[in-house]
């Protein structure tokens, strides 16, 4: 093997390398958007937990009103 093809050679190896970096940070990089869309989500479904206890807990009210109501129609 002369020096140009050793040459050759150790860019083709270096280039592969240099790919194989790139593909490696375009993956961290894509597991990091994952990850922050993961924790929108989880923060979107408290909300909407936190919503529903709100709603629930005013129909709670509303029954518990209608039923004294009632109870003083009884009387």
């Amino acid at each position: 093997m002369n020096n140009s093809e050793s040459n050759n050679k150790n860019k083709q190896n270096s280039n592969s390398s240099i790919r194989a970096a790139e593909l490696a940070v375009l993956g961290e990089l894509f597991s990091a958007v994952g990850g922050v869309i993961s924790t929108i989500s989880a923060v979107l479904a408290l909300e909407e937990e936190r919503q529903e206890q709100s709603e629930n807990k005013n129909v709670q009210e509303q029954l518990d009103y209608l039923n004294s109501e009632i109870e003083k129609l009884k009387k």
